[in-house]
């Protein structure tokens, strides 16, 4: 179930981060989108490291259906981690940027 939830993430932080660039001229969508993908960058960089599976299976020696999860860590996590962390201040500084070049440096007309 929790990688179903890693993948969906993934997905979805794309799925912002392309709406974020599409609508830059519109400074509701942009700031909205660039919010959620970062703070989804951030949960992928923060939960990434452990991927639990659910496993059920027949003990032979009592006779007893057992249910469990295996918690399992890749050896590329640490980096994909790294990757997700830099997707984040990259979506961070890109906020900043569109803040800044909207409302604050804002030039009337």
């Amino acid at each position: 179930m929790m990688e179903a939830i890693f993948f969906m993430f993934i997905i979805m932080a794309i799925l912002f981060l392309i709406f974020a660039l599409e609508y830059e001229g519109n400074p509701f969508w942009n700031l909205i989108s660039s919010t959620l993908s970062m703070v989804l960058w951030l949960i992928l960089a923060l939960g990434g490291m452990e991927l639990e599976r659910p496993y059920t299976m027949y003990n032979a020696t009592s006779g007893n259906i057992e249910s469990g999860y295996i918690i399992y860590t890749s050896p590329i996590s640490p980096y994909l981690a790294y990757l997700f962390l830099g997707m984040a201040v990259i979506m961070f500084l890109y906020l900043m940027v569109m803040t800044w070049d909207k409302y604050i440096n804002f030039k009337p007309r």
